[in-house]
């Protein structure tokens, strides 16, 4: 596909957020006329030059409201209504941030701590069964 269809899908996906509207890169990108095995692999569209271009000034947005959000959370006395949406919009932020940035949205990797937890409790299940 063109360029112009990476554009089109960072618009897309600007106006989703503006909408308040959950991302669905997948579903995006299908609209734009990608392949279904391109939209499952939405980073086959996200990692490109174009794509990269077209949304790197609404993730800076982002990132400056993200900001401000924050600063208000600690510069102010803030009820607890304010407080917990102040924070919701910040986790929406940073994911849609870490989204459209490329970047994982979520931990994929063990802490070592965890992995010798796990080889532990895998030991002492074999050793159980001996």
């Amino acid at each position: 596909m063109t360029s112009i269809n990476a554009q089109q899908v960072a618009r897309d996906i600007s106006e989703t957020i503006r909408n308040g509207e959950k991302v669905n890169l997948g579903e995006i990108i299908r609209e734009n006329g990608y392949a279904e095995s391109t939209s499952e692999k939405p980073k086959l569209v996200t990692e490109t030059k174009s794509f990269k271009e077209a949304i790197e000034p609404i993730v800076d947005k982002m990132k400056i409201e993200r900001q401000r959000l924050m600063d208000s959370i600690t510069t102010k006395n803030l009820d607890e209504v304010t407080y917990k949406d102040s924070v919701s919009s910040i986790d929406t932020l940073t994911k849609n941030i870490q989204l459209l940035s490329g970047k994982d949205t979520e931990r994929k990797t063990l802490i070592l701590e965890d992995k010798e937890q796990i080889d532990k409790a895998i030991d002492a299940i074999i050793q159980a069964e001996n």
